[in-house]
């Protein structure tokens, strides 16, 4: 009887600078792609594109021999075997990648829709919760637009005010996010992302003012309600943080405040060394404190919402 194996992700400390990376196929002589531990080397995080590669869900049997199903050929295959499998798919793939020219968004596209009624979920559980005049300065700032099936509409503006990316998420009538997401405008085809609210590092009336990251759109949006003295950007996602997006905050010190998971502190903790690297004076505030998943989950606090906890405290008058 096979049994399924739990996968704990831990970040390796050394970096195998041989390897090609198996997400975006470059070389790793920069170090970018992260192993993880006890894995074979083609599993890890690249900081140049973002991505994990993953391995597929693994099953034990009675022997202790490790197995993984084959979707093509609808059965299980040993571990050897896939893990060969992939190696030769990855030395297949040693070709040099074409970069798409960076392309922009007309401007005119946010103000078709920045008007738009009714508005979307997560704008009408704000002003229930904070207000007009709190939410109507936010979605000003945000330039918070509405899609036209209800989504929220978060641009990706950077810091020359150029519109460079698009992603509309849909969330329910008390702000919480669902899993459902729209990203319009594709890498492909040259439109890649900056950090949500990159722009704000172009006002003046910012220049002194302390820098927050967030994993979610929606979180630094609540923060500058709370806290609008500090620049509150997004990175859009756990692996969100590629160094495309960190060039716009080079020479500036910055907080980064991962979601409330084991996980999600790790990948940042590990980008902490590149960051210094690129002159991004970067610190982690730990919302976890050190406390695994299990031990979160078991205090019911496990990737719960940070606007329940920015409401309860003041995080920077400590």
């Amino acid at each position: 009887m096979l049994e399924k194996k739990e996968l704990h992700l831990k970040f390796s400390t050394k970096r195998d600078y041989k390897i090609i990376s198996p997400c975006c196929n470059r070389s790793n002589k920069d170090g970018k792609f992260v192993n993880y531990l006890d894995l074979p080397e083609n599993y890890g995080y690249c900081h140049s594109c973002g991505k994990s590669t993953l391995p597929t869900t693994i099953y034990i049997d009675e022997n202790g021999i490790e197995y993984s199903w084959n979707e093509t050929e609808n059965q299980f295959e040993t571990l050897a075997i896939i893990t060969r499998n992939i190696l030769a798919s990855t030395s297949a793939k040693q070709i040099a990648s074409t970069v798409i020219a960076q392309k922009f968004i007309d401007e005119s596209i946010i103000w078709e829709h920045f008007h738009a009624q009714p508005e979307n979920n997560l704008l009408q559980y704000l002003r229930q919760t904070y207000g007009d005049e709190k939410v109507n300065d936010a979605k000003e700032v945000y330039a918070l637009s509405t899609s036209k099936d209800g989504g929220t509409m978060f641009w990706n503006i950077n810091k020359n005010l150029q519109v460079q990316k698009l992603k509309i998420a849909y969330y329910n009538s008390i702000g919480k996010r669902t899993n459902k997401f729209k990203v319009p405008y594709k890498n492909e085809d040259g439109y890649y992302a900056c950090l949500f609210g990159e722009h704000l590092l172009s006002y003046n009336y910012y220049l002194n003012s302390t820098i927050v990251l967030t994993e979610s759109e929606k979180t630094a949006i609540i923060g500058y309600i709370l806290m609008p003295k500090y620049v509150w950007l997004a990175y859009g996602g756990i692996n969100g943080l590629t160094e495309g997006k960190l060039k716009s905050l080079i020479d500036q010190n910055v907080l980064i405040i991962p979601d409330m998971s084991e996980n999600a502190v790790n990948i940042i903790t590990t980008k902490i060394p590149f960051l210094k690297e690129l002159g991004i004076n970067a610190k982690v505030w730990d919302m976890t404190e050190g406390q695994t998943d299990e031990e979160l989950k078991a205090l019911g606090i496990y990737n719960n919402d940070l606007e329940d906890v920015f409401r309860k405290i003041d995080i920077f008058e400590q």
